[in-house]
């Protein structure tokens, strides 16, 4: 046998090798060695697939929390006068309501004409409830001649604003207040508080700004919250304090 040429005494392994010149190929390469012309190797067995050996999927996510129910909005009310209208708020079903605790929806001088509006109760004795004693006392009002009104009858937190979700629910509350004991003036600290008289008052520009609520005009000034963090604000709350207090002298 030359140099370069394959002897095969098999007729099957002569046919293969003259096919594959035939086809053009020159040089068998491989990953490893090989016996190409050796039998196919059997392909393993597999077993059927069963309950036990199916291959495993991929472990599903936990499951998401479940949404924090949204109170919607109530109905309006028609409560006949203020102790009514007290009682439907205190069965109300709602997070925020404290089983024993009086809602604070309107305290003081209810006949007065002038609304102290607020985003929600301050605890008494805390710093912001302090600020704002003083606040109303440097222009001459207190609880014997102004009513103290919240947008929300309940606190929510030292911290946090009420949600939109939560003034939503309360808002039917507050305007049956208002139609049984309709405000002259309002003085409302703080944009939650400025936003009864519409969204444009619910920013922080609106802050010295007059708006409406019916027929009673609303100043916007900054709430006592906002101007223990930012005691620079005082002078500015000072010229407001004396604006609305102007307008009450004047009715």
């Amino acid at each position: 046998m030359g140099m370069g040429q394959v002897q095969d005494s098999t007729p099957t392994g002569l046919a293969a090798l003259s096919w594959l010149v035939g086809a053009g190929v020159d040089v068998v390469v491989g990953d490893a060695p090989r016996n190409w012309l050796a039998a196919p190797v059997a392909a393993p067995v597999r077993a059927p697939l069963s309950p036990q050996n199916l291959p495993k999927s991929p472990a599903a996510p936990p499951p998401r929390p479940a949404a924090v129910p949204q109170i919607a909005a109530s109905a309006p009310i028609s409560a006949a006068d203020l102790p009514a209208l007290l009682a439907a708020l205190a069965d109300f079903a709602h997070p925020l309501r404290r089983p024993g605790a009086v809602p604070q929806l309107l305290d003081g001088a209810v006949v007065s004409g002038i609304v102290v509006l607020c985003e929600q109760p301050e605890p008494e004795g805390s710093p912001a409830a302090v600020l704002r004693s003083r606040m109303l006392a440097a222009i001459g009002l207190s609880l014997e001649n102004s009513t103290l009104a919240h947008r929300v009858p309940w606190p929510v937190s030292p911290d946090a604003a009420p949600r939109p979700n939560d003034i939503a629910a309360f808002a039917p509350f507050l305007a049956r207040a208002l139609e049984l004991h309709p405000p002259r003036l309002i003085l409302a600290l703080g944009q939650t508080a400025a936003a009864l008289a519409g969204d444009g008052m619910a920013v922080a520009s609106a802050r010295g700004k007059w708006g409406r609520v019916g027929d009673a005009p609303l100043l916007a000034i900054s709430s006592p919250r906002f101007l223990l963090k930012q005691p620079q604000q005082k002078r500015q709350a000072w010229a407001d304090l004396q604006a609305f207090a102007a307008r009450v002298a004047a009715l």
